[in-house]
């Protein structure tokens, strides 16, 4: 059966207490992601030994029960490439993004979140003269808010608090910082309760990015080369703490969100989360403090600054970081590069999906002069609500100009396809078995024609392919060498790289560079991402046999024999990529980078000395000769076994010509991203969209008292958490559906769906929301009444 990869790319926003709504979606999301992965291959995802089957819980039954419904059309896996976040999203999207890394439950921090993100719980510790002079204007604030806010605000809990909250101290944060990493930390830890070594919702051979927005108070002095002056220097505030995991083989995780990785993970929902004038800013020295309160050793602590924050020991003390929203309350822009390059085993389809729990309502506006702001209005305004309301549209306008040109590379791609065919068929053996070397042989040869018919157009084209190259190796030379100041020195690197490449082309023979020894043998040497393109491009190919017409001359298509060929080449593509870490390489080669780095801050013409010897180093450390050779056993043999010969004949005709492509698309996206040239479409979650259960003044409790409502009142927290959920669970199967394709589904068999997901929400759920038990009574009844014909199917549940 074919299967389809949902790729998903989250991206959560700020909004103070209407975190706890977000982290009702992010449960959701765990549970769809959880269900694919245990109905479709769990013991692939997860540990190395076999995985006794085990009952779901009611939800994850629920999605699997929609999931099998699909399965005549197609099987769908749930897979998360990317979450970015903000400030109370920040928190929500490390949690999320932990629990898909691990397999881990989050229901440790959905006790947090309903427990203790409660101003009386959140607050310091008041004490001294401070104390009973706000107790000594009590009744005035009494007085304030029962004449005031009484009619904004009819819980008598709400009041209480809020009155407790305005005799706080003057001036100073209410909020606790330790506090909230102490139930962050304690969160985190019971998660590993239960937990498998080695399991994972990452399928194998894929990878998961996180990205947290913070504002470094302090910030850090940048130099910026110009012409006249040399240089400016500006402060930058705004950083983007990443983290990263990768299933690169059953049972085994590289993974910055395991145990040993949760305090630095932590440190990041503190920081992203401290809000000004509610938290105190977050630091190091605060995070240390109550790492030793718990007895718990920071592991990572040096290394993580030193990615993270590029900070060392000595600076750390320096710096100070507030709230992510501050410069970044929306971060697409991180998910929307990582998630171009981002591979899939089998047919794709991608969403990126922000959660907005408070969109914007539009106002229809009269001709009439509206009022100046007055003075208080236009300072808060400026500091805090324009900055966390900053238009998406310029990162989504960016999305669709992708999208438009994967249209189009897709259309110049099979455009081009039938005299790529037609140069390849003259060149491959026609009776000849096909051996590795047969193939070897046939690749090298076309990629000589494409290049001696690109005429004048190689000269760009091979100008841009030693330029990316001298890009990567300048990165790389500086990663190795371990110097905190090597960052600094990319550029001089990279024009160190750029001389020595373009002396080879100058002294070249050949005039335009084709065939010189010592060009070809960088390239084949060095040139990691010409050979990725190649494999990416490929796997485009396969992933058009996964569509097959009935009547046509080929076979119906063995979908497990392509999913397995595309896992194959998906190995290689790790394997290439494996080149550029730094981690891959030995302590020659170490050695080596530091002491070029050195005599390019030392400038001069002996730095030049230094970069053959680099070269060289990398070069054999590498090996790509044989992974050549591998490869091509792949397409000439494996391939062969899997395939039928049409196919196969096909796909080695496009691995063999896929020079004659590379000269078209390199010189237009000068990236490896073209291969999959999927179109990404956007979605959002949030109350307006979910519209399956949305009753007319229906808002969040958390969006009251300037989105602060939430820390108030525990019935309110309940409430939110539930709808995050409801909401998630409307959105996320309209998503799925689209995947699988419009109409794939009766809408009979949609409404049960949907009405088996809301009501095993609200049986999962009801008991423990305990202020709640009316709300989740209406909405059962409000399901069954939106879906009378289908109640029945929910007596099981």
């Amino acid at each position: 059966m074919k299967e389809i990869e949902l790729r998903l790319a989250l991206v959560f926003y700020g909004g103070v207490s209407l975190a706890i709504y977000m982290h009702g979606v992010s449960r959701e999301i765990l549970n769809l992601v959880r269900a694919s992965s245990v109905r479709l291959d769990r013991k692939s995802n997860g540990s190395a030994q076999e995985v006794p089957d085990q009952e779901l819980p009611p939800v994850q039954s629920a999605y699997k029960d929609l999931l099998d419904l699909l399965s005549s059309v197609a099987d769908i896996r749930v897979v998360v490439d990317a979450i970015a976040g903000a400030s109370a999203g920040g928190v929500n999207g490390i949690m999320l993004a932990r629990a898909i890394t691990h397999d881990l439950p989050l229901d440790s921090h959905s006790e947090m979140w309903l427990e203790n993100a409660d101003v009386t719980r959140l607050a310091r510790p008041q004490a001294g003269l401070s104390r009973y002079l706000k107790i000594s204007i009590s009744p005035v604030l009494d007085q304030l808010i029962s004449t005031r806010l009484t009619k904004q605000i009819e819980s008598a809990e709400t009041r209480e608090k809020l009155r407790l909250f305005m005799q706080a101290r003057w001036f100073t944060p209410p909020f606790s910082g330790e506090r909230f990493i102490s139930w962050m930390l304690d969160a985190c830890q019971k998660m590993e309760d239960g937990a498998v070594p080695g399991r994972s919702l990452i399928p194998r051979g894929q990878t998961l990015d996180l990205f947290v927005t913070i504002t470094d108070y302090n910030g850090i002095k940048r130099r910026i080369h110009l012409d006249d002056p040399d240089y400016v220097e500006e402060w930058d505030h705004r950083r983007i703490l990443s983290f990263h995991a990768a299933h690169r083989m059953p049972g085994h995780i590289e993974s910055q969100f395991d145990a040993d990785s949760i305090p630095e993970i932590v440190f990041a929902a503190r920081a992203t989360s401290s809000f000004p004038g509610a938290f105190p800013p977050a630091t190091v020295a605060e995070m240390e403090r109550v790492l030793v309160d718990h007895d718990l050793t920071w592991h990572n602590r040096d290394a993580f600054l030193a990615r993270g924050l590029n900070l060392t020991s000595e600076t750390a003390g320096q710096h100070c970081f507030v709230d992510g929203s501050v410069v970044m309350n929306k971060p697409f822009a991180p998910v929307i590069d990582v998630i171009q390059d981002r591979p899939a085993v089998r047919e794709v389809a991608r969403r990126l999906i922000y959660v907005d729990p408070s969109p914007v309502v539009p106002v229809e506006t009269d001709s009439t002069v509206s009022e100046l702001p007055g003075f208080f209005r236009v300072i808060l305004a400026s500091l805090a609500h324009i900055p966390r309301n900053e238009p998406i549209g310029d990162d989504l306008k960016e999305l669709e100009q992708n999208n438009r040109r994967s249209r189009w590379l897709s259309q110049l791609i099979d455009d081009a396809g039938p005299m790529v065919e037609k140069a390849v068929a003259g060149i491959l053996p026609k009776r000849r078995r096909v051996t590795p070397d047969i193939l070897s042989l046939c690749r090298k040869q076309a990629t000589v024609a494409a290049f001696e018919q690109a005429g004048f157009a190689f000269l760009n084209y091979q100008s841009l392919k030693l330029h990316s190259l001298a890009e990567r190796l300048a990165g790389l030379t500086a990663r190795l060498s371990g110097l905190d100041s090597a960052r600094g020195q990319e550029e001089a690197l990279l024009g160190l790289y750029s001389r020595h490449t373009s002396r080879l082309t100058a002294e070249s023979k050949d005039i335009l560079g084709r065939t010189d020894p010592h060009v070809v043998a960088l390239l084949r040497g060095l040139d990691v991402d010409y050979r990725i393109r190649r494999l990416r491009f490929a796997v485009r190919k396969l992933n058009g046999f996964y569509h097959y017409r009935p009547g046509s001359d080929l076979p119906p298509p063995n979908f497990e024999a392509l999913d397995q060929m595309k896992g194959l080449l998906y190995e290689q593509i790790d394997h290439l990529g494996w080149r550029w870490n730094d981690r891959f390489f030995g302590g020659r080669s170490r050695e080596l980078a530091e002491t070029f780095v050195r005599a390019a801050e030392a400038g001069g013409p002996d730095a030049a000395e230094h970069v053959q010897p680099m070269l060289k180093s990398l070069t054999q450390m590498m090996g790509l000769a044989d992974l050549d050779r591998l490869q091509d056993e792949l397409f000439a043999e494996t391939a062969r076994n899997l395939l039928d010969k049409s196919r196969h004949t096909s796909l080695m005709g496009t691995y063999i010509g896929f020079g004659f492509f590379d000269l078209i698309t390199f010189p237009v996206l000068q990236r490896n991203d073209f291969s999959e040239v999927t179109e990404i479409l956007v979605d959002r979650i949030s109350p307006t969209d979910a519209a399956s259960l949305y009753t007319e003044g229906f808002d969040l409790k958390g969006k009251s008292l300037n989105t602060f409502g939430a820390f108030f009142n525990r019935g309110w927290r309940e409430h939110d958490y539930l709808w995050g959920r409801l909401n998630a669970a409307d959105r996320l199967v309209s998503i799925v559906l689209s995947a699988a394709g419009e109409g794939t589904l009766p809408q009979i068999q949609v409404n049960q769906a949907r009405a088996r997901i809301f009501l095993a929400v609200l049986e999962e759920e009801r008991g423990k929301l305990s202020d709640i038990p009316e709300e989740i009574d209406r909405v059962d009844k409000l399901v069954r009444s939106i879906y009378p014909d289908f109640a029945h199917v929910t007596e099981s549940v």
